[in-house]
């Protein structure tokens, strides 16, 4: 069975920029085998071309979807556009001070997420400093 690849062009609006959103969608894409590219257009907002196979892009869009209020995204478009043979996924047009915020958000994120993960393990609530029973 011959497997083709679709390919979408995906805008991202909103307050996106040193957000980290341009890593979050490479982080998406290496795991599902997308291929493409990532970047900040100043007039558009974040320009995404994602290929793959129809499952894979399926799962990449619904991740992206999922970080909407992470990201204050407000607003998703998608359109197909024709395959280009990508051969691996990128981040385009990035400066050294873009990427070095990006990575400090990205770094502050999971740092969040830790701390949460291990307040509901050992029962701590922040708001009242006591134990939770």
């Amino acid at each position: 069975m011959v497997h083709t690849n679709l390919c979408f062009q995906i805008t991202l609006t909103g307050k996106l920029r040193g957000r980290g959103i341009r890593f979050s969608a490479m982080y998406l894409a290496f795991p599902l085998n997308i291929t493409g590219f990532v970047e900040y257009a100043h007039s558009e907002g974040i320009v995404i071309e994602a290929e793959g196979s129809d499952e894979d892009l399926e799962q990449f869009i619904a991740g992206l979807r999922s970080l909407v209020q992470t990201f204050k995204i407000s607003d998703i478009s998608i359109s197909e556009i024709a395959p280009k043979g990508y051969s691996f996924f990128e981040i385009r047009n990035i400066s050294r001070a873009d990427e070095t915020i990006e990575h400090i958000s990205l770094l502050i994120r999971c740092i969040d997420l830790f701390s949460w993960k291990m307040r509901r393990m050992f029962g701590y609530d922040k708001r009242q400093n006591t134990q939770l029973k």
